[in-house]
């Protein structure tokens, strides 16, 4: 309740200083709550065609008609966006009310505009006269060049909340139902509140030194990471960070944040209790802010999140051990349209920063395999694996880096 009290504070101090753009924020949350949404198959759930991207699911669908559009899934976005890939620019969608998108990251928000799409369409399942957000690449500090545009758009809240979705990355499948879902007896069942359009999960955090903590910790499955948590509370709380940490730096609509990654001892969900998890410690003012739970740890599992019977759904998978994965090269990449890998940040104190590699640099190869034939997840497995690397760079020449383990981080 404190933390609702909190939020409504400062909701109400954001719109006395932001006028406009909060209310019209408010608006697009709420423009689609009259949009009853149409089920066209004779089934009660269908998969979804998917692809899973590192860490994070898209799924494919169509707009006005037109097929083959990608979309983040998204349970901590409020609406659904669009970005200026050419297929969506193709479109022509009329503009509507300006907007400034903010989320994670220290610089700029992402300017931006509503847009309305006359049908919006997931296989069987359709909305029509759907609103949106319209986010051109230019215009926003998540993206640093136009060719890391290798999605359309972003599915929120909005759409989300109508139905029942599970997630199998081992298996490269996501699926919809229009009834709750109905675990198994090895099911770990997680309630969830929904507040504000965002989906928030009762955690408790050992932090060690005999320090643990109950928190609402937000789901998020447009997350890669695993947790996250407001650096804000250890230094309240005056808990010592662990002596083992790097630095990194997530990505989101308001440009770059960088901070501090930990292994703590556990973080449990009810009855489970998932060990030795790699942490951001995100630094905010308000030491309740900024807890997230991502896909580094739904991935491990097959996830439910049920609308209906507001659950979250962990079903462990026959053979799959919880795994973390480090990213012990210190280099922070996204694919580009061409395959390559585009370097976003290079984590201080790391392999990639002791052979010259830049924010900026695109790898081209790795151990002589041309990158466009390595998938991120692989890249995510190379990386948490140490090991001497050759990495050849556009227009520069090759570089060797040696990974190594990284104790009371990436091993206890």
């Amino acid at each position: 309740m404190m933390n609702i009290i909190r939020t409504l504070i400062v909701i109400t101090a954001l719109i006395m200083m932001s006028g406009c753009n909060i209310i019209n924020i408010f608006k697009l949350r709420s423009a689609n709550d009259d949009v009853v949404p149409n089920w066209h198959s004779q089934f009660n759930k269908f998969d979804i065609k998917t692809d899973y991207i590192g860490e994070k699911t898209f799924i494919y669908g169509s707009i006005n008609g037109v097929d083959n559009f990608k979309f983040l899934i998204d349970t901590g976005a409020s609406f659904t966006i669009l970005l200026d890939s050419p297929k969506v620019r193709a479109l022509t969608l009329p503009k509507g009310y300006e907007l400034q998108l903010g989320g994670w990251g220290d610089e700029e928000d992402s300017q931006s505009h509503q847009i309305t799409m006359d049908s919006l369409k997931f296989g069987d399942l359709e909305v029509r006269q759907f609103h949106g957000a319209f986010i051109k690449t230019s215009k926003t500090r998540y993206f640093d060049r136009p060719d890391e545009l290798i999605f359309d758009g972003v599915i929120g809240h909005d759409l989300l909340r109508h139905f029942s979705w599970t997630f199998n990355k081992k298996a490269s499948q996501a699926s919809v139902s229009k009834h709750p879902f109905t675990p198994s007896k090895h099911t770990y069942a997680i309630p969830f509140d929904i507040f504000m359009s965002k989906l928030y999960v009762e955690g408790e955090v050992d932090f060690g030194h005999q320090h643990i903590t109950q928190q609402d910790i937000i789901i998020d499955t447009g997350s890669r990471h695993y947790l996250k948590l407001s650096a804000q509370y250890l230094e309240n709380h005056k808990i010592p960070l662990p002596p083992a940490y790097v630095t990194g730096a997530d990505i989101g609509l308001s440009g770059k944040t960088e901070h501090k990654r930990v292994s703590l001892p556990s973080v449990s969900f009810g009855e489970l209790t998932l060990p030795h998890i790699k942490t951001n410690l995100i630094e905010n003012a308000d030491e309740d802010d900024y807890w997230v739970i991502g896909n580094g740890i739904f991935n491990q599992f097959e996830t439910t999140v049920d609308y209906f019977s507001k659950t979250l759904y962990l079903t462990p998978i026959s053979n799959h051990e919880m795994t973390i994965r480090y990213n012990l090269m210190g280099l922070e990449v996204r694919k580009l349209l061409s395959g390559e890998f585009l370097v976003r940040y290079v984590m201080p104190n790391l392999p990639g920063e002791g052979a010259g590699i830049k924010a900026g640099d695109v790898i081209t190869h790795l151990n002589t395999i041309p990158t466009k034939k390595i998938s991120k997840d692989e890249w995510l497995t190379y990386s948490t694996h140490p090991a001497t690397y050759t990495l050849c760079l556009e227009h520069k020449a090759c570089v060797e880096l040696t990974s190594q383990h990284i104790p009371g981080y990436s091993t206890h």
